[in-house]
């Protein structure tokens, strides 16, 4: 049985239609290993500091202290800290937490408590000598 002219050129267009599809897809694979590769990286060619960007630790209430200053809460996870913090008055505690764990300026501190900035200043100066007392204390306390 022989085929027709008709049949011959039917299978002639499906091949060279089969056949641009797959180097069509064949160049789309390539396309898309090469955009991965300049895109991608190992998790092992990564930095320390850009791995911190990819998990987070669970905090719990009994692994810190919070500490309520104007309205915003501040966490100490050290227990020592947290302890000399409690004995402080709530303004130089303030002072204390608002400098050094919320990043603010005595000028903006000053502005918060209604105080000047320099007493301010002064105000953290003494605060942070007496905090070295209570910490040396606490140290000797534990000594013993």
């Amino acid at each position: 049985m022989q085929s027709s002219s008709f049949e011959k050129a039917i299978e002639a267009q499906f091949d060279c239609l089969t056949k641009k599809v797959i180097k069509y897809e064949r160049s789309k694979y390539y396309r898309n290993i090469s955009r991965h590769l300049r895109n991608e990286i190992s998790f092992s060619d990564l930095l320390e500091v850009e791995l911190e960007k990819f998990h987070s630790v669970d905090k719990y209430s009994i692994e810190y202290t919070a500490f309520n200053v104007f309205g915003m809460e501040v966490q100490i996870m050290d227990e020592q800290l947290s302890k000399v913090l409690k004995v402080l008055p709530d303004k130089k505690r303030n002072i204390i937490l608002l400098s050094y764990f919320m990043d603010m300026s005595d000028l903006e501190i000053g502005k918060l408590m209604n105080l000047v900035r320099s007493t301010i200043y002064r105000h953290r100066l003494s605060i942070l000598k007496e905090i070295k007392k209570l910490y040396w204390e606490e140290s000797k306390y534990e000594e013993e």
